[in-house]
C-alpha cells in the first residue's frame, strides 16, 4: 500500500524490484486513506502484507525482507549473498534519514511543482473521475502547505542546497566506480 510519490514507498519497491520479488501495489488515496482502512493503529504508507502479516514503514518492511527472504537459505539468498556489505546499514539509513527527507521540500515548494507532483492521481481509475481530480488538488494543496513543517521539523533552510549536498556525499563515495562497491550491485 503506497503513494507513488513517496520516497519511503519507493524504497520498498526498489529492493523488491532488485530482488525480482513480485509485488502488488495498492494505490491510496491520500486524502480518504479507504484502501488501508483494515490498518487499526496504523494509517501511513508503506504498508504491507506478507501472508496476511501486515508490516508497516519502509525500514521495518526492508529488514523484515531481508531476515525473511534474502537471509535465509535457498535460491535468494544465493543468488544475493554479496547484496549485504558491512556499510548497507548505513546507506539504508542515509536514504531514510537523508535523501528520502530531502525529496518532498523540493518537489512541493509551491503549487505549482505540488500539483505536478499529483499528476499521477489521474491515473488511478479505481477512484473515480470527481475523486481523482478533487485528490489532486486537495493533496497539492496540502503538500504545498506542509512544504514549510517538513522544513520545520528537519530543518531544512536551502532544500536546493541540501539536497545537493545529500547527493554528494553518495556520489563521493561511488567516486568513478560504477556503483559503490566497484562493478557489482551491493
Amino acid at each position: 500500500f503506497q503513494y507513488k510519490i513517496r520516497p519511503f514507498c519507493n524504497r520498498v519497491k526498489a529492493y523488491l524490484d532488485y530482488l525480482r520479488i513480485p509485488y502488488v501495489a495498492v494505490e491510496v488515496n491520500p486524502i480518504t486513506k479507504k484502501e488501508v482502512s483494515f490498518s487499526k493503529d496504523y494509517k501511513k504508507v508503506p504498508i504491507v502484507l506478507f501472508d496476511n502479516e501486515q508490516v508497516n514503514d519502509s525500514t521495518p518492511i526492508l529488514n523484515y525482507i531481508t531476515s525473511s527472504l534474502v537471509k535465509k537459505e535457498g535460491s535468494l539468498f544465493n543468488k544475493h549473498k554479496d547484496l549485504l556489505t558491512s556499510d548497507t546499514e548505513r546507506w539504508s539509513e542515509w536514504s531514510e534519514k537523508k535523501l528520502a527527507v530531502m525529496l518532498y521540500p523540493n518537489i512541493t515548494r509551491n503549487f505549482n511543482e505540488s500539483w505536478e507532483c499529483f499528476e499521477y492521481t489521474k491515473d488511478v481509475m479505481e477512484w473515480g473521475t470527481a475523486n481523482r481530480y478533487g485528490t489532486r488538488l486537495l493533496g497539492a494543496v496540502a503538500m504545498m502547505f506542509a512544504n514549510s513543517k517538513i522544513k520545520k521539523k528537519y530543518n531544512i533552510v536551502d532544500e536546493r542546497k541540501e539536497l545537493t549536498e545529500v547527493l554528494n556525499e553518495w556520489t563521493s563515495a561511488v567516486g568513478d566506480k560504477n556503483f559503490l562497491h566497484g562493478n557489482k550491485v551491493t
